[in-house]
């Protein structure tokens, strides 16, 4: 009965490992099926919006320059759109508004295309890192961004467009105005220090407007200073719509000096001639303050026709000084003021008489008889031949202030014409020349 009970005890034992086997194949079973879920689930993103791609892209908090191996990020600059709003020839300086576009790579706001399908996403741009331009000769630059959000691209590409609004200090050359054209450079750089920093690639340049009140924008052009990468700038052609200060300097000018010319016509005595030609003189220093208030005080090249208001200033004081010292020269036939020339001309017609009356002595005495007896007569024939005498020498007078008058009117003219010929001949014919960058000779 031993051997019996033996054989059925092994059979019970391995009927119940094949029970005990066949329980754990279950259990192991879910825990594969559970791990793998695990796993799938780490690798799948829990969302694949644009949202949600935004949020995890800023959660980076990628507030600082893009470090690349080299210490160096390259900001391409695609387009630059430039606007000239005001030019001050008064301070020697322009006004100019730039739409600038930017792209630049930032490696850390890449993403996988194949777990997120979206090639591109706007972030806010109070998120992100953006380069900041500055302009090197600019006296106040505002930069401001031209939209709230910016573009990313999944491989980390970002596009962006800033304006900037700047007041550049440029000595415009006026040697030759209101017929001034000139050249101002606009130095659009980035912060590098030491091999570290911002490198720029420029794009097309374009402009918007051309006219901004009496000054032309001709063309914009991006160039490099000695061909260097860090020294680049916008080089702006302005000339001057030179029609409203010709016809509201120029041309009176022109025409005052024409009429002051013209009154030499006008007689020496009344006082006609002196009134008309005072009148100018003041006509002519309202044009001169006028022009003090649009030019400025000094620079390198003076305005010219500053030098050509002063000669006509001074051409109109002299004119009306010689018509005042012939006037008086007609009618009194002396320069010296009337208190003195009456009391000088008094003892000469004393010693006068008595030069012809020395002479006359023995006749006078034959005859005073006669003279006695016509007294009333003879001062009535003396006071004529006084007045004969006083008219005959104003007309003498007159006759030589005349003749001087026609020849300070010869070499008034004559004056004229060679500073026409002069002031045409430094106005269209020679040239002042201005160094615009000497801000980068340093």
């Amino acid at each position: 009965m031993r051997p019996m009970d033996h054989s059925k005890l092994k059979c019970c034992l391995f009927s119940l490992l094949l029970l005990t086997v066949s329980a754990a194949d279950p259990l192991s079973n879910a825990a594969t099926s559970s791990s793998a879920a695990t796993s799938s689930s780490a690798t799948t993103p829990s969302c694949t919006t644009r949202r949600c791609l935004a949020s995890m892209l800023i959660a980076k908090e990628a507030l600082s320059q893009p470090q690349s191996p080299s210490c160096i990020s390259n900001i391409s600059v695609p387009s630059i759109v430039y606007e000239t709003l005001s030019v001050d020839t008064k301070n020697l300086r322009f006004e100019s508004r730039l739409q600038v576009m930017l792209s630049w790579e930032d490696p850390d706001l890449s993403w996988d295309t194949s777990v997120y399908h979206h090639d591109m996403v706007v972030l806010p741009v109070r998120k992100i890192w953006t380069p900041e331009l500055h302009v090197t000769n600019g006296v106040q630059t505002t930069m401001k961004h031209g939209n709230k959000d910016l573009l990313v691209h999944s491989n980390g590409t970002i596009e962006h467009m800033v304006i900037m609004n700047t007041v550049v200090g440029c000595e415009v050359n006026l040697y030759n105005y209101p017929f001034a054209s000139d050249f101002c450079p606009i130095a659009i750089n980035v912060w590098a220090l030491r091999g570290c920093g911002m490198f720029l690639n420029f794009g097309a340049v374009s402009k918007t407007s051309t006219n901004r009140g009496d000054w032309l924008t001709e063309n914009v052009e991006l160039t490099a200073k000695g061909g260097r990468d860090d020294r680049n700038y916008l080089w702006v052609s302005l000339k001057m719509r030179s029609e409203t200060p010709f016809l509201s300097l120029v041309l009176p000018s022109i025409l005052i000096i024409v009429a002051d010319v013209v009154s030499f016509a006008l007689p020496l005595g009344g006082g006609e001639r002196i009134s008309f030609k005072v009148t100018l003189v003041l006509s002519f220093i309202m044009f001169l303050i006028i022009l003090k208030d649009l030019l400025p005080e000094g620079g390198q090249c003076s305005p010219i026709i500053r030098k050509h208001f002063c000669f006509c200033l001074v051409i109109l004081v002299l004119s009306m000084l010689q018509s005042m010292v012939l006037t008086r020269l007609a009618k009194c036939g002396t320069l010296w003021p009337c208190s003195l020339s009456k009391s000088k001309d008094s003892p000469l017609k004393d010693t006068d008489n008595e030069e012809e009356s020395r002479p006359d002595i023995t006749v006078i005495k034959l005859k005073a008889s006669e003279e006695e007896k016509n007294s009333p007569l003879q001062k009535v024939v003396k006071f004529l031949n006084k007045m004969a005498a006083q008219d005959q020498k104003e007309v003498r007078h007159h006759r030589f202030a005349n003749k001087v008058d026609l020849i300070c009117f010869c070499i008034y003219l004559t004056i004229l014409i060679v500073y026409t010929a002069a002031i045409l001949y430094f106005s269209f014919g020679s040239r002042c020349e201005i160094n615009q960058l000497e801000f980068w000779e340093n």
